[in-house]
C-alpha cells in the first residue's frame, strides 16, 4: 500500500491552513477538523482498498518475436470489484527486451474487463524469461495504491528477423519486388520453365508477353520463368571477434543473421540447396543442404541462438570441415569483417583455394563511424592520431578486398541496413549470369 499524489496533496494542504492560524486563530481549529477528517478518511479508504483476489490479469504473447520488429503485448484485464479503478501495469523485463511504453494503463468499471497493451522489442536473440509484473491499482477518490507483483512466468523465442521473408513474398504475389529495389531476375538463354505471370514492367522483354492474358486483364502480362534449380549455397557465419560490436544498436552478427535468414528464403523459394556453418574457433552450429521452402523455419532455429565470441577464428579449421561437407560445386558466402592485414592474409588464402572449385562471396560490413572520421577533412579535425588510424584502416580493408578480387573471388561491401537488399540482389545476379 502506497500514498497517492491525492494523499500528499491533501497532507501539504493542511499547511497553509495551520500558518494561516498564526495571525487568524480560528483558522488553527479549522486545520485540526481537517485533519481528524483526512485521517478518518485515510483509514476508511485502507479498510475498503481493493483486494488482489479481486483483480484478474492474463497475458497473451506470440510464440515468437523477430529482432527489433515491435510486437504487440495484451493483458486481459477483469474488475470484479465494486469501485471503479485505475489500474497500471509494467512488465519487469530482463535485458534485451524493451517495453513501448514502459508502462500502462487504463481506467475499469465496476465488474468489468478489459485490455491494456504494449509494444515490446527485442534488442537480442535467443530465449527470454518473463516472470513478474508490477501492477498498480488506485480506486477513484482512493487515497492509496495497492501495489504487488503477480508472478507470470513465460518464455519469449526472439527469432532473426522473419518479416522481410513475408514481405518479400508478399511483394512477389503483388509483383513489386522490383519497384522496391530488388533485382530483376532474367534467364539467360532458353528451355526456362514456367513459373508465373505477373504485370508488365518497363524493361521486360516483349516475347514474354502472354497474349491471351493480356487480352482477358485489359493489361499487359508476361511470364516468369524459374532459372535452372538446385544449385547449392553454402554460408559459412563468422562468429569470431570480427562480427562483435554493434551499429547504433544492432550487433554486427545480427545483420549478417538477418541477411542469411532472407538469402536461405530466397534460396529455397528458387528451389536451390542451403545450407549453413557458423564458426569461431571452432565449429558452432551447421545446417546440413535442405531445398524445400518449409525448411526456413530449420535455418531460422539455426540461427536462433548464435551468439559472437571474443575469440581468434579459425579459418582453417572451418574451411576443412565446409570442403568436407561440401563436395559439389556451390556458392559460398563467407560472411566475416576485414579487420586486421594478418586475418585479411588468412581470409584470402582460403578463399583464393575455394575460388578453384566453387564461387566464393566474401560478404562484410563498412563501418560507417570509421568512415566519417576518414572524411572528415583535415582542417576541421580535431583528433589527428584517429584520423590517422581510421585512414590506415580503411587502406588496409581496400588492400585485402582488391586482392580477393584478383583473385577471382566475388567481395559484396556495404552499409549495414543495405546489407540484406544487396545481398539478395548479388544472388539473383549470380543466378541470372548462371556462374554456378
Amino acid at each position: 500500500m502506497l500514498p497517492s499524489r491525492r494523499l500528499i496533496s491533501m497532507v501539504f494542504a493542511a499547511a497553509p491552513i495551520f500558518l494561516g492560524g498564526t495571525f487568524f486563530e480560528p483558522l488553527t481549529g479549522l486545520g485540526v477538523v481537517y485533519v481528524i477528517f483526512l485521517l478518518v478518511y485515510m483509514v476508511f479508504d485502507a479498510v475498503l482498498l481493493v483486494r488482489r483476489r479481486q483483480i484478474t490479469i492474463e497475458r497473451e504473447i506470440p510464440e515468437r518475436i523477430s529482432l527489433s520488429v515491435p510486437v504487440r503485448i495484451a493483458f486481459q484485464v477483469r474488475n470484479t470489484s465494486r469501485r471503479r479503478l485505475d489500474i497500471y501495469l509494467a512488465e519487469q523485463l530482463p535485458v534485451g527486451l524493451e517495453a513501448q511504453p514502459a508502462q500502462c494503463s487504463g481506467t475499469f468499471d465496476p465488474r468489468a474487463s478489459g485490455t491494456l497493451q504494449y509494444r515490446l522489442v527485442a534488442r537480442r536473440r535467443g530465449r527470454h524469461l518473463l516472470n513478474q509484473l508490477d501492477v498498480r491499482i488506485l480506486p477513484r477518490m482512493g487515497l492509496f495504491y495497492r501495489q504487488y507483483v503477480v508472478k507470470m512466468p513465460a518464455a519469449v523465442q526472439v527469432f532473426p528477423n522473419l518479416v522481410d521473408p513475408k514481405r518479400y513474398e508478399l511483394m512477389i504475389r503483388r509483383g513489386q519486388p522490383y519497384e522496391q529495389g530488388w533485382a530483376r531476375l532474367r534467364q539467360v538463354g532458353q528451355g526456362s520453365e514456367f513459373e508465373s505471370l505477373r504485370y508488365y514492367l518497363e524493361g521486360d522483354d516483349v516475347s514474354r508477353i502472354d497474349w491471351k492474358a493480356t487480352a482477358k486483364r485489359s493489361r499487359v502480362i508476361v511470364k516468369n520463368y524459374e532459372p535452372q534449380r538446385q544449385q547449392n549455397v553454402l554460408v559459412a557465419l563468422d562468429l569470431g571477434r570480427a562480427t562483435a560490436g554493434e551499429f547504433q544498436g544492432v550487433s554486427r552478427l545480427d545483420y549478417l543473421i538477418n541477411a542469411t535468414l532472407m538469402l536461405a528464403y530466397v534460396c529455397l523459394r528458387q528451389g536451390d540447396w542451403f545450407s549453413l556453418v557458423a564458426f569461431s574457433n571452432r565449429i558452432e552450429n551447421y545446417l546440413p543442404p535442405v531445398r524445400n521452402l518449409k525448411s526456413v523455419e530449420r535455418a531460422a532455429r539455426a540461427l536462433y541462438e548464435l551468439e559472437p565470441r571474443l575469440v581468434e577464428s579459425d579459418y582453417d579449421a572451418a574451411c576443412r570441415f565446409m570442403g568436407l561437407k561440401n563436395r559439389k560445386r556451390s556458392l559460398i558466402c563467407l560472411m566475416t569483417d576485414i579487420i586486421d592485414r594478418q586475418a585479411n592474409a588468412d581470409v584470402l588464402g582460403y578463399l583464393a583455394r575455394f575460388a578453384r572449385y566453387h564461387l566464393p562471396l566474401l560478404v562484410t560490413l563498412t563501418n560507417p563511424e570509421i568512415k566519417m572520421v576518414a572524411d572528415e577533412p583535415l582542417s576541421k579535425c580535431q583528433d589527428h592520431y584517429s584520423k590517422a588510424t581510421a585512414l590506415d584502416v580503411l587502406a588496409a580493408r581496400q588492400e585485402a578486398l582488391t586482392a580477393m578480387r584478383h583473385q577471382g573471388v566475388l567481395v559484396l561491401d556495404v552499409e549495414p541496413k543495405k546489407l540484406t537488399l544487396q545481398l539478395i540482389n548479388r544472388y539473383l545476379e549470380i543466378k541470372t549470369t548462371r556462374r554456378l
